[in-house]
């Protein structure tokens, strides 16, 4: 659970163009406001690396096609990408607010699996993760699995940014070296949270497999887990809860969450029956130790804070655009009317 939780109004009951600006009534009040992580913490990292890792774990089960691979970038190709992703911000093209070296790396697998869709008429699935150099330059470079059966030659023709490493098989060693850059705190680099690069549908095989039955909706008896080939049970992941139970089920679901009067903090347990002061000290001793071990809170940083005003300076400037465009529409059908010429 989140070390800094907090809860917004669910878009559902909201007026918007998916309900045709007519939302549903409530049929209790508690569906109105749904909880959501910060994505900062130790709890949100650890629940997002252990969901890609169950998925991942699920999906070389089903295809053992799978190869560990790691990309880099060298120094002329590094500077040839970005001055082109930023050609293509300032002409409209691409709608980035700034390139750094995440934007860098997602356009260049994107660059790939263009060129691999052209030589072979269909994309590649795949899993990766960007993560910074610790010494020298701090290089951007890309861990991550690919499922194919072509040689390491024509991967790195493809690739052509830089160097490859292909390892030619993956197993859960590989994935716990792999996902552990999703939680990992970067010391030396302090600003950067590593991106997931992936293909849709990664895992769903599990849905398939007579598990995943184990998990339809039976009420308050319903298991929203997953357990692991060693018996631990592992909280399901976001993309199985969607895929197995409807809207309705979810609600009910955190409705029940709700009429337990739990909640966990770094894993263990703690009753909210009678009065919330175990869990309020508890939370706060968590929250002194994700700090001191350098994890994210819910602070707005500066890259937050600049994005928030990007934003409202371009929807201010759309806005002012529109006005102008208002105006000389109103000026020239002005002149129209008022002009004494004869056609």
């Amino acid at each position: 659970m989140c070390l800094y939780p907090r809860l917004i109004k669910n878009r559902k009951y909201l007026p918007n163009k998916k309900n045709n600006f007519n939302p549903p009534v409530a049929t209790d009040e508690r569906v109105l406001y749904v909880p959501i992580g910060c994505g900062k913490c130790i709890e949100c990292k650890n629940q997002r690396a252990n969901e890609w890792r169950t998925r991942l774990l699920e999906e070389i089960r089903h295809d053992k096609n799978g190869k560990f691979i790691t990309f880099t970038f060298d120094e002329e190709h590094y500077r040839t990408i970005r001055d082109e992703l930023i050609k293509e911000v300032k002409k409209g093209s691409i709608k980035k607010i700034w390139v750094d070296d995440n934007e860098v790396a997602t356009y260049a697998v994107r660059r790939f699996l263009e060129r691999w869709r052209k030589k072979y008429g269909k994309s590649v699935k795949h899993w990766f993760i960007t993560e910074k150099g610790q010494e020298n330059t701090k290089r951007i470079h890309i861990h991550g699995i690919l499922w194919c059966d072509v040689p390491r030659e024509t991967i790195s023709d493809i690739w052509k940014y830089g160097h490859i490493w292909i390892g030619d098989f993956v197993n859960e060693k590989t994935i716990n070296y792999i996902v552990k850059y999703v939680s990992k705190v970067d010391k030396e680099n302090k600003e950067f949270t590593g991106k997931v690069l992936t293909s849709r549908s990664i895992g769903k095989g599990y849905l398939k497999r007579h598990d995943s039955k184990l998990n339809e909706y039976n009420g308050t008896r319903t298991k929203e887990y997953y357990r692991d080939r060693a018996g631990f049970k592992i909280s399901l992941p976001i993309y199985y809860r969607n895929k197995i139970y409807t809207e309705e089920e979810r609600e009910q679901l955190w409705i029940n969450r709700i009429d337990r009067e739990e909640r966990f903090v770094l894993g263990r347990r703690i009753s909210v029956a009678d009065n919330e002061d175990e869990y309020n000290y508890i939370l706060k001793l968590a929250q002194e130790k994700n700090k001191r071990l350098g994890y994210g809170d819910d602070k707005r940083t500066l890259e937050d804070f600049n994005r928030k005003n990007f934003r409202k300076a371009v929807k201010r400037a759309k806005e002012l655009n529109k006005v102008k465009r208002i105006k000389k529409l109103a000026y020239n059908e002005k002149n129209t009317e008022n002009c004494k010429c004869k056609p």
